[in-house]
């Protein structure tokens, strides 16, 4: 039943109550037993003050409607503006009060949602993997690095547990204890050939309860990679400094103890402590002049520099000839007249052309070594050959490598530092070219490196 039937039924009853006491006491007045009663009259009584209270509950029962209607409509996230005609008594400062509660949820909600939009934009912006759990371990949240980390994505995992998308029983544990009340811990997995650092923390609420955790994933793989470079590289340079120093250093004590009182004995290990002199300077300019390639200082040079081959080959020719003469090798070059200019500095050039034509002759013991340019579109190739020893196949992922040798001694005796190919490979591909290397055991080795025309 309605509240304005409630509210007029109450009204004629207690009229009809009242009325009734009234006519009780009159006749206990009058002394009468009973007196006449005006039917017509008793009905109006009731009826018309009734009909009078049902037209105002009536409207205080449709002014109550609208405020429940409104009520539905902002559980239903609506918020539209509401007009109240009458906001003087309490169900008008009601529905002002309702008005700006509607008006306030209405910011609320824009406020949190333009947070979450910034939360998203953050999250799919960010290159750590972040993945959100609940208090029991599901998955509410992955974003975008996350899904190439671990390689699911989100639609997969919603609400599934953590194990069922990282399949790792140690990170598992780990967020166990972590929402077990446990502290933040970080752990290194290996995923599909990438070594991710992952840091799992908790959510704690106001009531210092665990709410949830979060795990943060950073893919770290070239990370440790290049660490591992740099340990090899420190290794590698304290040896290749040692291996002369210490040669140098026990020619000097022989000499000390009385060796230098014979002159060809003296000779002999003073030559020695040369070349050893010489291959710690050639080693040492390497290490500087490669220092300055990675850092920059020379790679401003082939976007604002060009330059010949024939010139930069001129540059080199005497000191190339002469080596190949002093091996017996036959040396060929054909370098076409018309051969378009590339940007690469004339001194680096020649460097790449050095490098690579003494590191053919060097490891060539017969037969010949030869350069080729030709003009490719927009490209300039240069194939440098011979008809040495070969490279083994699996050595050749390799060859660029700082102080990598395929044959370490033998590399040693012949005054080489390991880091010419390395050297060379930095200024081409400094100046947007590449370089390739195709080898055969006992048949030979060919370097061909691909320059950007002028």
């Amino acid at each position: 039943m309605s509240i304005k039937w409630r509210l007029t039924g109450l009204f004629c009853l207690m009229t009809t109550f009242s009325l009734l006491l009234f006519w009780v006491g009159a006749s206990a007045v009058t002394g009468s037993r009973m007196l006449p009663v005006n039917l017509p009259l008793v009905v109006l009584a009731i009826v018309l003050p009734g009909s009078i209270v049902y037209i105002y509950v009536l409207t205080l029962s449709r002014r109550i409607e609208r405020l429940n209607f409104t009520a539905r409509k902002l559980a239903q996230g609506s918020f539209e503006e509401f007009n109240f005609e009458d906001s003087s008594d309490e169900l008008g400062q009601l529905a002002i009060e309702l008005s700006r509660l509607a008006r306030q949820i209405e910011n609320i909600i824009q406020k949190g949602t333009q947070e979450a939009q910034k939360i998203q934009a953050i999250l799919k912006s960010m290159q750590e993997g972040v993945i959100a759990l609940d208090h029991v371990g599901r998955i509410v949240l992955v974003n975008r690095a996350a899904e190439h980390i671990f390689g699911r994505p989100q639609e997969d995992v919603q609400s599934k547990y953590l194990i069922e998308m990282v399949r790792d029983s140690k990170l598992d544990d780990l967020v166990s204890r972590v929402l077990a009340g446990g502290q933040a811990g970080s752990i290194e997995l290996l995923k599909a050939q990438r070594i991710v650092l992952t840091q799992v923390s908790p959510i704690i609420a106001d009531n210092g309860r665990t709410r949830g955790a979060v795990i943060v994933g950073h893919d770290v793989t070239e990370l440790r990679r290049l660490e591992q470079v740099r340990t090899e590289f420190v290794a590698n340079v304290s040896h290749e400094l040692r291996t002369p120093l210490t040669s140098i250093k026990g020619f000097v004590e022989t000499l000390q103890d009385g060796a230098a009182e014979q002159p060809a004995l003296r000779k002999k290990f003073l030559d020695i402590i040369e070349t050893e002199t010489l291959r710690l300077q050639r080693l040492i300019e390497d290490l500087l002049t490669l220092s300055r390639i990675e850092n920059k200082v020379l790679r401003a040079e082939p976007t604002s520099k060009v330059s010949f081959v024939q010139e930069a080959f001129e540059h080199i020719k005497p000191v190339i000839e002469t080596y190949a003469q002093a091996k017996g090798l036959q040396l060929m070059v054909d370098i076409p007249e018309d051969l378009p200019a590339v940007k690469v500095g004339k001194d680096l050039l020649s460097q790449i052309l050095l490098n690579l034509l003494e590191n053919a002759v060097k490891y060539t013991p017969e037969g010949s070594v030869w350069l080729k340019a030709a003009g490719d579109g927009a490209l300039v190739v240069l194939e440098f050959g011979d008809t040495g020893c070969g490279i083994p196949a699996e050595n050749l992922p390799r060859v660029f490598e700082r102080f990598y040798r395929v044959d370490k001694a033998r590399s040693r005796e012949q005054g080489g530092t390991g880091l010419g190919l390395s050297i060379a490979k930095h200024i081409i591909e400094g100046s947007g070219g590449e370089i390739h290397v195709r080898s055969s055991v006992g048949t030979g080795t060919v370097f061909t490196c691909k320059l950007p025309r002028a």
